[in-house]
Formats: C-alpha cells, structure tokens, sequence
C-alpha cells in the first residue's frame, strides 16, 4: 500500500472525527442548559441588546385617545386614493363593534365603523353624536364591521 495514500486516509478520517467531535460538543452545550457560550470557527456568537423601555410621564397624553378604542392615523393612507370621499356628516347613536374597542354608528341605514382622533367623552358606546370626516372604503380595519368613517370632528347631538 501506498504511504501517501494511507496519510491521506488518516488525515480525512481525523478532520472528521474533529468536525464530528466539534458538532456533538456544540449540541451538547446547547442542550445542557449552561451558560457557557462554544464557538465555533465557522459560526460567530451573535448577541442582541433589548434595552428595557422608558417610562412615560403619566400626565403626558397619549396619541391614542383611550387604550380600548381603535385608531388609524388617516394621515397614512392617500387622500387621492380609490375609497375616499369627501367631507361628510353623519349623525346617531354610537354603539359598541362586534370586535372589542370598536365603535360603529347606523346613519341612514349604512353602518359606519368609527376611526381617527376623535374625544372618547364625547363619542362612546351609547353616545347621540355628530360626526364629521370622510368615508374611507379603501382602509383596511380589525373590526370587521361598517364602512370606515374616518373622524375629522365629532360634538353631543343630544
């Protein structure tokens, strides 16, 4: 037998016994649940910073009027787009979504789901209102129910 053949042999055999060893270390750290990091030529560490988040001033108002109350900042969408009207006014009782948080309101036999910035003490489940905006029929919504009607304004009607 050739003696350049045979080192040949051995040499890929233990490049892969190494490669082997390597793999089943690697797994069994992994698995072990110790916090010692292994690494491998091949594959760096990666490691990711969360920085925990900062806390508000509790007095500060937040862009969304209540926690509860679903918001779509009209500003997102294109006002020239397909589905946009301009400026209406509707007028009823505003009554709770079949989706939590969602407010719909029946003027004229249409539902209208209600979106925008709008005053929660004013339009609320419950609440006889006026409401002026546009309708969207292009905007895409969680509630699920009534033409989107995207709130400019809103006052009591009663």
């Amino acid at each position: 037998m050739d003696t350049h053949t045979s080192r040949a042999r051995r040499s890929a055999n233990l490049t892969g016994l190494l490669a082997g060893a390597l793999l089943l270390a690697s797994i069994a750290a992994c698995g072990s649940g110790q916090d010692d990091e292994v690494e491998t030529p091949t594959a760096p560490a990666v490691t990711e910073t969360v920085s925990a988040p900062e806390t508000s001033d509790p007095t500060e108002e937040s862009p969304v009027p209540d926690e509860t109350t679903p918001y779509l900042d009209p500003s997102l969408g294109e006002p020239s787009k397909s589905g946009s009207s301009s400026q209406t006014t509707i007028t009823g009782t505003v009554e709770s979504g079949v989706e939590a948080g969602c407010l719909v309101l029946e003027h004229e036999g249409t539902v209208y789901g209600i979106y925008g910035r709008f005053d929660s003490s004013v339009v609320f489940a419950g609440a006889k209102v006026t409401l002026h905006g546009k309708v969207d029929t292009g905007m895409m919504t969680t509630c699920q129910q009534g033409t989107p009607f995207v709130v400019e304004n809103a006052e009591s009607a009663g």
